[in-house]
């Protein structure tokens, strides 16, 4: 749930006040009070006082900046902190100490919100400014114990105490320097602290900021003539806020190339108001406009897909999933897009269409490369592995075979070596769903996941949904399976010796699991002894391997082939 903005609370308490009757107040009043622990009854009854018109300013804010300084000198010398060691709960070191620190900032920043409030706006942003500076040390070991997310630490929201920051800062400054100030403060905090908007700051109280229209102009101005390479988001917001979607629409159509996230701009107004045949037109435009080879595009692309399952249409489902895989190639958009295009019958288009723009990205730069300069002007990447999985579902091969002659037999894990793709699914396909399938399901399922963490059902599902439709064309020659069956078995051998030889003695139990796997494919296959006779000659070889010889034993255990 998203964080309800000040300015949002305080106009609902207010709409529900005003719908009450006296006799609801005092019942609602009645209830929390029946609910306040014995400890908490006198500060309850210390909130029961109606405020005079001037006892907001409660808070003296010379004493504060004191009390300020102070905790800063305490946080600078480490007083909080007792060590650092490992944490058993979040499984990470982190620092020991004083975590009372968290309820001391809490505190500040509430009085600080005071200060704003009575609208003594310049030590307002002195106590801010002190906190956030203050709170920075807590990037470096020695300062603020506790969770090193530090912010979990807080019960204020620090994007909420930021945006009431830049407001004091904006209300302190001369009209003129507002933009430049404001700007300044949002670039050096921002990535620290966290993405803070500009309609954060107008509703972080409930009026709203004097002359906001006019700042927002200037702004715009400022960041025009600032850096022409680095795009600021903000020039989007801005632009939005003082012009609307007739603003937003012209930004994105004439400088998609800068901006092409203007155009999702756009459409998520066009989503507020809920207008589906004009969301589709203007994704449409954003794909005809901006450059093929932005990935940000992919984005755009979704608006369609997720319209085309809204709408149980498949051919837009299709368009959305075909333009997405195009500009940001990845597994779940390739899963989706032949998903739909089996459903659709026009598997065999898509399949050529995939496979010509993967090898595209594959003969470009050399290979695997991204650059980029803006993660909005990213351009089309394509992921290693992705190479390898867009031949097994095409059924391809002797292509991945090719692919595989540069690699060792190391590196299986990180998705960048094509064998354990060739030796998991030519396992797969000469089994044919075989009596002894266990441990290469597992070896299958596992390697499509990319984890050994879990396995995403419903992503192998579509894994073999697809499969199940290319396999059917595939035709091996009794000389290939023989071929294939040897090559494999010769490679598992490489990893099996590669990863004992070496002591990866975290890995052993993926050797076990790759030969018990290639026993099983032997099994169905029908040379029952010669999958017998593959792990006793690695249990001859390693004898005095016995962490080995347990995970071969654990994976045995797991396969019917020798219960």
């Amino acid at each position: 749930m998203q964080p309800m903005s000040y300015k949002e609370f305080i106009n609902q308490v207010k709409n529900r006040l005003n719908k009450m009757s006296k006799a609801d107040l005092d019942a609602m009043i009645l209830h929390w009070a029946e609910k306040e622990l014995p400890s908490n009854r006198p500060n309850f009854i210390g909130k029961m006082i109606i405020p005079e018109p001037g006892d907001l300013n409660t808070i003296d804010g010379k004493v504060l900046l004191g009390e300020i300084d102070a905790f800063t000198q305490r946080v600078e010398r480490g007083e909080y902190c007792i060590g650092w060691g490992w944490d058993n709960d979040i499984h990470e070191e982190r620092d020991w100490g004083d975590e009372s620190w968290a309820a001391e900032v809490d505190d500040f920043f509430m009085e600080a919100r005071e200060l704003l409030l009575s609208e003594d706006y310049r030590q307002a942003k002195e106590a801010y400014m002190k906190l956030f500076e203050t709170l920075e040390m807590g990037y470096e070991p020695g300062h603020l114990p506790g969770d090193p997310d530090f912010s979990s630490m807080l019960k204020v929201d620090l994007s909420e105490n930021l945006a009431l920051y830049l407001r004091a800062i904006y209300m302190d400054s001369p009209t003129s320097q507002r933009p430049v100030r404001l700007l300044d403060t949002i670039n050096k905090y921002e990535p620290l602290f966290g993405n803070i908007s500009l309609s954060d700051i107008n509703e972080a109280l409930q009026s709203e900021l004097p002359g906001f229209d006019s700042f927002l102009e200037s702004l715009i101005l400022l960041i025009e003539k600032g850096n022409p390479i680095i795009p600021n988001p903000k020039l989007r917001e801005a632009i939005y806020l003082k012009g609307g979607i007739p603003a937003i629409s012209e930004l994105a159509r004439q400088q998609a190339d800068k901006y092409p996230r203007a155009f999702l701009d756009w459409i998520e107004a066009l989503v507020d108001k809920g207008k589906t045949d004009a969301i589709i037109n203007v994704a449409r435009e954003a794909l005809n406009t901006i450059p093929k080879d932005y990935s940000i595009r992919a984005e755009v692309a979704e608006v369609i897909s997720h319209l085309g399952k809204t709408l149980n249409d498949s051919n837009l489902m299709l368009e959305g999933y075909q333009e997405s895989f195009y500009s940001n190639p990845s597994s779940k958009y390739l899963l989706d897009l032949y998903c739909t295009a089996i459903d659709c019958n026009c598997f065999d288009t898509v399949q050529n269409q995939v496979e010509q723009r993967v090898w595209d990205l594959y003969k470009q730069n050399g290979g695997f490369v991204t650059s980029y300069i803006h993660s909005d002007l990213s351009c089309s990447q394509l992921p290693e592995s992705l190479l390898y999985r867009v031949q097994i579902l095409g059924g391809r091969h002797a292509k991945l075979f090719e692919l595989c002659k540069q690699k060792g037999p190391l590196g299986w894990s990180s998705g960048n070596n094509p064998k354990p793709y060739f030796v998991t699914y030519t396992m797969v396909l000469l089994s044919n769903n075989g009596k002894y399938t266990k441990v290469i399901r597992n070896e299958w399922n596992t390697l499509l996941a990319g984890s050994t963490f879990g396995i995403d059902i419903d992503l192998t599902d579509k894994y073999n949904k697809i499969i199940a439709h290319t396999s059917n064309d595939i035709e091996l020659s009794e000389e290939q399976k023989t071929f294939y069956l040897q090559w494999c078995c010769k490679e598992i051998g490489k990893r099996v010796d590669a990863i004992i030889s070496n002591q990866y003695r975290t890995s052993y139990y993926k050797a076990a699991n790759l030969l018990v796997a290639m026993a099983e494919t032997m099994a169905n296959i029908g040379e029952e002894q010669k999958s017998v006779d593959l792990i006793e000659k690695y249990r001859k070889k390693y004898p005095r391997h016995s962490a080995f010889k347990g995970d071969l034993n654990r994976s045995m255990n797991e396969s019917d082939l020798f219960t």
